[in-house]
């Protein structure tokens, strides 16, 4: 944490010891020792370009100045902190000397301009990160070039000085309308439409909210008043109405049906749609600005008007939200926690991975590439033949802990009941073994926490003020953006899940932490007297967004990036390697050989895989790889038995003892004729798959029905 503070105290150390030098050059001209304020501004924005520039030099492209410095060590903010400090001293000597009489007003010229198009930018773009900082110093340093010659004092003089009472009058409704609906309307609607998905209560998500809004609008606020023009001041809040409005609209009338934002790739928009659209904005906005030079005082009365007309509509409707939403109660505070995560039993072992959306599919594509990728798994059978009872995972990990039937005339949420009777994860714990869960806590009700041994409550579930605020304002701007925009703003699910990162915490979304706490701190035999241990670790996997690399980096987010939907078998092959390492651990333990471990996927692709006429377009069917209690080869098994999910369930009650009518894997033949099911269920369809012969082969797939869903209680 020092380094992030080190070099912004590195920066204001260096800015203050200029303004010293500005201070003692000027210490006979009283007029020209009022731009002190200006020109500390001035060098603090200079040194913070020249290390953002380096640090973009260096790659840091997408992180901003303080991210960059991350690892930085006491020596490096030295070699930085030098030649800065001599910079720092030699730029007031330099300055003073070449532009004397006019120094004040193109230091204030510069700070205005540049502070004009950052906070602009603030609005627009995603991150304000090295490389907007570096454009938007360039920027403002050639329009202060350009200006050198025609500046008078009263081209610089800033609304403070001309009159802050009636800027402040245009500015707050202009604030206020951004305020309502960046910062909370949008957020707050997303929020009650979609609770399952956010970690937090919603009482504590809303005064986040409204905290980091008000700090944010008071702070542009006090800075437009210090450093705008008179003229940049209109310019900026004419610019900032404009946009809200035809974003308020686009959101309201023009968006039609947004994709589902679960990591895939968007195609939603045509080319005639995103050119029509862009006419539309082209227009508003037009209109609003020649509205604005023709009509220039009253404009500001329109601007008020319009303003508090959209803030009264959006309070009244999210009000009416707040009053009849049952998504506002506590959440509670019960979570799926790491303990136990790295322990195995001193015997009987089960062990479970879930590598999620990982199909067999993928993993051919990567055996293409290198076919001895899997050498790891010598003494494993691999299930070339497998399939999942369910897709996607809401409703495919609930079968894999309980193993319940599935009532397709049902009107209650499958979630709801598979847990209700006898199921397999209480067996497990029945049988006297430790269970352990490790998965999302959506997927497992609060009624089997005395069977989990890591389903604690009491772990505090807190997030970042800013990066909350940051994540919220960019989902309003995907959903106000024009059609031509909205992939710069996408954003994903899993983004609003890792808003609570704690160590504490099972992460699903992704698998670095895993990874990182199993090298650390490595597998360790459990002290509990239990009879055995049971360990369900659900993965990432293979599921976008890509994130991770098979060397293990953490790629940011951004669907924009070619090499984002680039690295899918880096991510997989990554995955992998996690289980690699785990089993490496074990075999240390002398706990492979005994051990029933298995790997497999929720399920496997989850794109449509029939169309209107229910003609077969794709497949899906996961990844299955297990290993018995005293199973050796010299080379991984194959097996293209037609088996199930259902038939690892059965392998894994036959392992406890516990009386079983079905088969297990190994007591499936290859040429066995079976028929499965694969169940399709969102929150609005409901479709059945039959598949009778290979999992892999579309000819022997078929859509038995599709029907809509009436669910009591939904997802």
């Amino acid at each position: 944490m020092y380094q992030k503070f080190g070099i912004m105290l590195l920066l204001i150390v260096c800015s203050l010891g200029s303004s010293l030098v500005f201070v003692l050059l000027n210490r006979h001209k009283k007029e020209e020792r009022k731009h002190v304020f200006w020109f500390f501004s001035f060098i603090f924005v200079w040194n913070f370009f020249i290390v953002s520039a380096m640090k973009y030099y260096l790659g840091y492209h997408k992180e901003n100045l303080i991210e960059s410095f991350w690892n930085a060590q006491a020596a490096t903010l030295l070699h930085y902190g030098v030649p800065l400090l001599l910079i720092s001293i030699a730029l007031p000597f330099l300055m003073h000397f070449l532009f004397r009489e006019s120094f004040g007003q193109i230091v204030r010229f510069f700070d205005s301009a540049l502070f004009f198009l950052l906070s602009f930018a603030f609005f627009f773009v995603r991150k304000i990160n090295n490389k907007v900082y570096c454009i938007a110093f360039l920027c403002a340093f050639v329009l202060t070039t350009a200006a050198i010659g025609f500046l008078r004092k009263k081209d610089v003089e800033c609304i403070y000085e001309s009159g802050v009472k009636e800027g402040i009058q245009k500015a707050l409704p202009v604030l206020l309308y951004w305020f309502i609906t960046v910062v909370i309307f949008t957020p707050n609607e997303l929020y009650l439409n979609n609770a399952s998905d956010f970690p937090m209560s919603y009482w504590y998500f809303m005064g986040k909210l409204v905290l980091a809004g008000v700090l944010v609008g008071a702070l542009l606020l006090v800075c437009m008043l210090v450093y705008l023009t008179k003229k940049q001041f209109e310019l900026y809040l004419i610019g900032l109405f404009s946009f809200l409005t035809a974003g308020y609209i686009q959101g309201l009338f023009l968006n039609g049906n947004l994709e589902i934002l679960d990591g895939t790739a968007s195609n939603l928009w045509n080319a005639p749609k995103i050119i029509g659209n862009l006419v539309l904005w082209v227009i508003l906005i037009g209109a609003i600005v020649v509205f604005y030079l023709r009509k220039s005082q009253m404009i500001w009365k329109v601007i008020k008007a319009v303003s508090i007309w959209v803030i009264l509509i959006q309070a009244v409707s999210l009000g009416v939200m707040i009053a009849t939403s049952k998504d506002t109660a506590p959440k509670s505070d019960m979570v799926f926690t790491t303990e136990g995560m790295l322990e195995v039993g001193a015997q009987n072992n089960v062990i479970v991975f879930i590598l999620d959306k990982f199909d067999e599919q993928y993993l051919n594509e990567i055996l293409e590439e290198n076919p001895e990728f899997l050498a790891p798994f010598n003494d494993f059978t691999h299930y070339t033949n497998a399939t999942s009872e369910f897709s996607p995972t809401y409703d495919s990990i609930p079968f894999l802990l309980s193993g319940a039937d599935f009532v397709e005339e049902s009107t209650v949420d499958y979630v709801e009941y598979a847990y209700e009777n006898e199921n397999l994860l209480t067996q497990i714990h029945d049988a006297g073994y430790d269970v352990g869960v490790f998965t999302n806590k959506r997927y497992v009700p609060e009624t089997m926490q005395e069977k989990i041994s890591n389903y604690k409550e009491g772990v505090p579930r807190t997030c970042s003020t800013s990066d909350l605020f940051s994540l919220m304002t960019q989902c309003s701007r995907y959903k106000m953006a024009p059609f031509a925009a909205k992939q710069y703003y996408m954003y994903d699910t899993s983004d609003i899940e890792l808003l609570v990162v704690s160590d504490e915490i099972v992460n699903i979304e992704n698998d670095l932490p895993f990874y990182h706490q199993l090298t650390e701190e490595g597998l360790h035999i459990s002290q509990n007297d239990s009879q055995g241990t049971f360990r369900f670790i659900h993965m990432h996997g293979g599921h976008p967004p890509y994130t991770m690399t098979e060397e293990f980096q953490y790629l940011e987010y951004d669907s924009r990036r070619d090499e984002h939907w680039g690295s899918w078998m880096s991510q997989r092959k990554g995955a992998l390697k996690i289980v690699y390492e785990y089993l490496r651990q074990l075999k240390e333990l002398g706990k492979y050989e005994d051990a029933l471990i298995m790997i497999t996927a929720d399920h496997g692709f989850t794109e449509v895989l029939s169309d209107e006429n229910g003609t077969m377009t794709s497949i899906s069917y996961p990844i299955l790889f297990v290993k018995e209690p005293g199973e050796t080869h010299d080379e991984m098994a194959v097996s293209s038995a037609p088996v199930s999910h259902a038939d690892m369930l059965a392998t894994i009650q036959k392992k406890l003892g516990i009386l079983v009518t079905e088969p297990t894997l190994k007591e499936i033949g290859e040429q066995e004729e079976r028929i499965r099911y694969m169940k399709v269920s969102t929150p609005g369809e409901f479709e059945k798959y039959e598949i009778n012969g290979e999992a892999g082969r579309i000819e022997d797939w078929r859509l038995l029905h599709r029907s809509k869903k009436n669910l009591e209680s939904t997802h």
